[in-house]
């Protein structure tokens, strides 16, 4: 291995590069004592990782992330393959003229992958060239959670069938397979941005499909339970609203109430807007059940109690926009004027 190549692999939990001693048995345990999958296991929504034959392999970041996404396109292009135009297209940028010298990067970059296979010990991975397609062969099993995220999503949605039982346990199986974004790391190149939309507008369609069967048969914690998950992974994407509405139907008001404050705050923070009209309107219904709710004086001082009083306050900008309002009425039928005053706070040090 020259200068080039050296470090740029490893194997957590080892010393050197090497394929594990034989293919392991059915029955193989890892360390922790569970099964190991036989061959090469590779995620891809959130981080990229790779498993083969149960340890766990790592490519250095930095100047490899050129690498990183070629063997993912390789991979993602399954039987069919990639064609060396749209690896030059994702990599380098589309658009690009067919010059020696993108052509020559190419070439440089696959050549470094093989080498990377050999020093991950995976001499039964093939590059195969064919009428100026890449695809990736192996002689080795390949799990790619992309693609089995994907067959088992459009399984689930197309099912048909009567059994019923069988098609939620598809639909959950692939709702779980979704644990992040496509490629988080690389997150602003284009075409990781379309595989991503395409992925999310799957995901999209299993987590309503499989909300509206749980909310159809009562199981409105699991339906509650879904759209949270699904709002973790996705909080600007409206999630917040089937939620809501779960909470709504299991007479959870105070947790909707709750979860709506929560959600009008991240978007303050994090966008400085409001929730949309959507919003707006469960909120009034919550308001709405818990005014009906109050019966004794009680009911509205002990909420309003903060559990500390130490500090600033915090509060969201509506809020604030309201307690302004508040304080000007005041101020000004006592003849006096009222004024904002916008401190901003540096906190660096100054000659340091």
């Amino acid at each position: 291995m020259n200068g080039q190549d050296a470090g740029e692999s490893r194997i957590l939990k080892g010393e050197q590069a090497e394929k594990p001693a034989g293919p392991a048995g059915p029955g193989d345990t890892d360390s922790a004592g569970g099964l190991v999958y036989q061959g090469l296991r590779v995620r891809m929504l959130s981080a990229f990782t790779m498993e083969f034959y149960g340890q766990s392999m790592n490519m250095i970041r930095g100047n490899n992330s050129k690498l990183i996404q070629l063997f993912a396109m390789l991979l993602l292009g399954g039987a069919k393959g990639v064609t060396k135009r749209e690896l030059i297209d994702n990599i380098y940028g589309g658009g690009q003229e067919w010059r020696s010298d993108t052509n020559k990067s190419i070439n440089n970059l696959l050549w470094r992958l093989r080498r990377q296979w050999a020093a991950w010990g995976m001499e039964g991975a093939t590059l195969v060239f064919d009428g100026g397609v890449c695809r990736f062969e192996a002689d080795f099993p390949v799990w790619v959670d992309v693609i089995v995220f994907q067959q088992k999503a459009v399984e689930a949605l197309a099912y048909r069938g009567d059994d019923n039982a069988a098609r939620l346990a598809m639909l959950e199986e692939a709702a779980g397979m979704y644990t992040g974004s496509f490629l988080d790391e690389f997150c602003t190149e284009l075409w990781v941005i379309h595989r991503e939309r395409e992925l999310k507008q799957l995901y999209g369609r299993v987590i309503r499909t499989l909300g509206g069967e749980y909310e159809r048969l009562g199981e409105l914690v699991k339906a509650r339970s879904l759209y949270h998950d699904a709002a973790i992974l996705f909080p600007f994407d409206s999630w917040q609203l089937p939620e809501i509405d779960a909470m709504i139907a299991m007479n959870d008001y105070n947790g909707a109430y709750e979860l709506y404050q929560n959600t009008e705050r991240l978007y303050d923070e994090e966008m400085g807007i409001t929730p949309g009209q959507e919003y707006l309107k469960r909120l009034e219904i919550i308001e709405e059940h818990l005014r009906r709710r109050v019966r004794r004086l009680s009911d509205i001082v002990v909420p309003l109690r903060e559990e500390s009083a130490e500090g600033a306050f915090y509060c969201s900008y509506s809020v604030f926009f309201n307690i302004c309002q508040i304080l000007a009425r005041l101020v000004e039928r006592s003849g006096q004027s009222m004024f904002l005053l916008l401190c901003t706070w540096n906190s660096a040090v100054r000659g340091g």
